[in-house]
């Protein structure tokens, strides 16, 4: 039981007994990270931060979060379009496992996310929660317009992502490969049912499996990866991938798993209770291959005091002013 802290003569409490366990997953920038960590711990001062920084990016100096006790670094896989987001998640996942980490909720979030709101707040909202999560989610085959939104894809969008089984056979392609590959990929879309290539992520071969792991009682969701959960949803997802090692080896060749494994394997536990929203922010207008915009001070403005906890993507080039007054935001 999550007890309720000590009131202040203002009655603001005092004191949190509640713990969130921020896992950033990062790949660069330092010092953003470093900035990010520091207002989170501020804001949060019972929280502890996992990040796992991507091992094919280069080293985070080893005394950046020196410091600070309840900040661990560990490392992890990154990507897009393919497990390895999922692999570095779920590691962090056995980490905190082994290492005996105390939390009560888990917030995921990248390099790149920064607090919108005020993290008091957070904090209370999270202790006073009668569900399990916030998590975005859908049925990717069925799915309902406004449960997707702010999602929106097109038909047959889910069942070609994950009722085929992909192979990877270029990492990158050039903008004239992408022009020659357009024609093909087309025709095989509206006349070939068994076959799909992808060049969002390289160029990814589909062939339509036989065999799935979906049923009417384990549907195939999808949604946002960017998420908050209970300790319980978090262990439960290491369970399962354990004992289900033929649903991540399925997952390891799907395209884009990282918007549906999680929401697949927590949604169809009927012992859990989702907010079917994941209070993030971010502008995916003119977006290519799932990269949302670099958010200005004109946009961080718009939406403050709106309902989000964190949005993305801020970088340096959103300028210090942004960061500033998130700051402030933050730590109201």
């Amino acid at each position: 039981m999550i007890n309720s802290p000590a009131s202040s003569p203002g009655g603001r409490p005092t004191g949190f007994t509640l713990k969130i366990l921020f896992l950033i997953q990062s790949h660069k920038d330092p010092d953003q990270l470093f900035r990010l960590v520091r207002i989170l711990r501020k804001g949060c001062p019972n929280s502890s931060v996992l990040v796992s920084h991507d091992e094919n990016a280069p080293l985070l100096p080893p005394t950046l979060f020196s410091k600070d006790p309840n900040v661990h670094v560990v490392t992890g896989r990154g990507g897009r379009g393919d497990f390895l987001i999922i692999d570095g998640y779920l590691k962090a996942l056995n980490w905190l496992q082994r290492n005996h980490v105390d939390y009560d909720w888990l917030i995921n979030l990248s390099g790149s996310d920064y607090p919108v709101s005020s993290l008091f707040r957070l904090q209370v909202e999270l202790r006073d929660a009668v569900h399990d999560g916030f998590l975005h989610h859908f049925d990717a085959v069925r799915p309902n317009l406004t449960e997707m939104a702010p999602m929106s894809w097109p038909a047959r969008y889910g069942y070609d992502r994950y009722y085929y089984q992909y192979r990877k056979l270029k990492a990158n392609l050039s903008k004239l490969e992408r022009i020659l590959l357009a024609a093909p990929r087309l025709f095989t879309d509206r006349y070939v049912k068994t076959v799909r290539i992808n060049t969002a992520f390289g160029l990814m071969i589909g062939i339509e499996s036989k065999v799935t792991p979906f049923t009417e009682n384990f549907r195939c969701y999808a949604g946002s990866y960017w998420h908050s959960i209970r300790r319980r949803c978090a262990e439960y997802l290491i369970s399962f991938a354990n004992e289900r090692p033929d649903v991540v080896a399925y997952f390891r060749k799907v395209l884009v798993p990282d918007e549906s494994f999680i929401q697949t394997v927590l949604v169809n536990n009927s012992s859990f209770r989702f907010v079917n929203e994941n209070r993030r922010y971010c502008d995916m207008t003119q977006s290519r291959h799932g990269h949302p915009k670099i958010l200005t001070d004109h946009d961080v403005q718009a939406i403050l005091g709106k309902d989000y906890f964190f949005a993305r993507k801020l970088e340096r080039q959103s300028g210090e002013r942004v960061f500033d007054s998130l700051d402030e935001v933050a730590c109201s």
